[in-house]
């Protein structure tokens, strides 16, 4: 699998403390117009990099840095041929050169290599991630739409899949029976509105999945229409679908967010097709696909973050957080207290009743010692477990309402030593598992820079009003 994007998307900057957040092995790739840079990582740490056509190499950097220069070089090159690890990291894991030294050198090289197409926002990235499973099957793509067709045909591929757009059932039925005979495996994305093959009724994506599955019942088929019920869903799955999606509605959207919503549908469907058991419940109710490709998700929103004014930075927390849980509630922190801001899920279940949002919006909370918002307050660190029913805990319990979660989380939003907000989510109506929250620890930590940066701006504007009154009475 590999995320790919452009500098109009993220700066370079953003693109390495990424992929050093996220603690992925892999290459990030730089296509500029002279040349490749590439900069291999595992678990997010710099272990090797080649630096661009006409520019020094690594070794060559680091033997000006290392303890004994060339000497140094030649031990870590006999260890690498004894190891098979980089001379890089052969470097580091015998203490000749710091961590730090590497991620350094590597940074300020390519910094001065790219600083014109930084200043330019010219050029394209590629993350290739190496801890992800390429996908062996071939993916038949039936979908009328174009510009959905479109959307999910690049996240397909960026999953690592080949796809075979096909134009009508005939067409996906006659392919299928050729990788068959080949051996090849394969899969299916298609509408689930198609005429059928009477030409009579538009049943004609159930009546594909039947036959497909005919043919290889083993397949793997997901339909995606506009219709949005449970039993859609579970005549989909019954007929042989291993999900329904319901494709997004654009008609109230902004154009300017209509990139980001097709590129998430897209991704919906990949992770649908590589998990199957995450798109739907059991019993055939209808439940949202959580996106797990984090690095997909944070192209489409760093950029974002940091062009907002600080009102809004609280809304993409929360915008990004409601792909991860099924309820939320931001606070903001102030004077040893969590001010309510906004929350997502939870919805009352009567007239009476009001949302999760209505109960905690506004509201005040002491960050009592013991609780695990004062816990992760004090030690700016995650917290992911049980809420457990102290007192110390009794009045954020009061606010969220039934069911208690068996697993929630609460992330802060911070910089340094200063922490802005805390994030608290949880799966409390399915009580599903949380999974990776690797991606939106990423964002939280961005959102935390953000906000120190419209801060610190905030003062100098301050200062410099000022200085210029006392100029003026002077």
């Amino acid at each position: 699998m590999s995320v790919v994007g452009s500098l109009d998307d993220l700066s370079f900057p953003d693109v390495l403390q990424i992929v050093r957040a996220s603690k992925r092995s892999g290459t990030l790739r730089l296509q500029m117009r002279d040349g490749e840079r590439r900069v291999r990582f595992e678990d997010g740490v710099i272990h090797d990099a080649r630096l661009g056509p006409g520019r020094p190499s690594l070794e060559s950097l680091l033997e000006r840095r290392a303890s004994g220069g060339a000497q140094a070089i030649a031990e870590a090159r006999a260890r690498a041929s004894r190891t098979g690890e980089s001379v890089t990291r052969a470097l580091v894991e015998s203490g000749l050169v710091s961590q730090e030294t590497v991620d350094r050198v590597v940074g300020d090289e390519l910094k001065a290599s790219l600083r014109s197409a930084v200043l330019t926002e010219e050029g394209e990235f590629r993350f290739e991630l190496e801890d992800e499973g390429v996908p062996r099957e071939r993916a038949l793509l039936l979908v009328e739409q174009s510009v959905m067709r479109r959307a999910v045909e690049e996240e397909l591929e960026r999953g690592g899949f080949a796809v075979d757009a096909c134009g009508s059932p005939g067409q996906v039925l006659e392919r299928a029976r050729r990788l068959q005979r080949e051996g090849a495996a394969f899969l299916l994305i298609s509408d689930l509105i198609l005429p059928d093959a009477g030409g009579k009724g538009w049943r004609g994506g159930l009546e594909l999945v039947r036959a497909l599955r005919s043919i290889a019942p083993a397949t793997k088929c997901v339909l995606m229409g506009a219709i949005r019920d449970g039993n859609t869903e579970a005549e989909a799955r019954l007929a042989g679908a291993t999900a329904y999606l319901a494709i997004p509605d654009l008609g109230r959207a902004r154009l300017a967010d209509a990139g980001s919503i097709l590129a998430r549908f897209g991704a919906q469907v990949r992770e649908s097709l590589l998990h199957p058991g995450a798109s739907g419940a059991p019993d055939g109710a209808p439940r949202a696909v959580r996106a797990v490709d984090h690095l997909s998700l944070l192209r489409n929103l760093v950029g974002e973050l940091h062009a907002e004014e600080e009102i809004e930075i609280p809304l993409l927390v929360l915008r990004l957080a409601a792909e991860y849980f099924e309820r939320g509630v931001l606070f903001a922190v102030r004077d040893q207290q969590a001010h309510g801001t906004g929350a997502f899920g939870g919805e009352g279940h009567d007239r009476d009743s009001v949302g999760l949002d209505g109960r905690v919006r506004g509201i005040v909370l002491a960050l009592l010692p013991g609780s695990i918002l004062e816990t992760a307050c004090r030690t700016r660190a995650p917290y992911i477990g049980p809420i457990e029913p102290t007192d110390a805990n009794g009045p954020l319990i009061e606010k969220l309402g039934t069911p208690l979660p068996q697993e929630s989380a609460i992330l802060p939003v911070s910089t340094g030593r200063q922490v802005f907000a805390l994030l608290y989510g949880d799966n409390g109506t399915s009580a599903r598992p949380l999974g990776d929250l690797r991606g939106l620890e990423i964002f939280v930590t961005q959102a935390g820079i953000a906000l120190k940066n419209v801060s610190l701006q905030r003062r100098l504007s301050e200062l410099a009003a000022a200085d210029g009154a006392k100029g003026a009475h002077g």
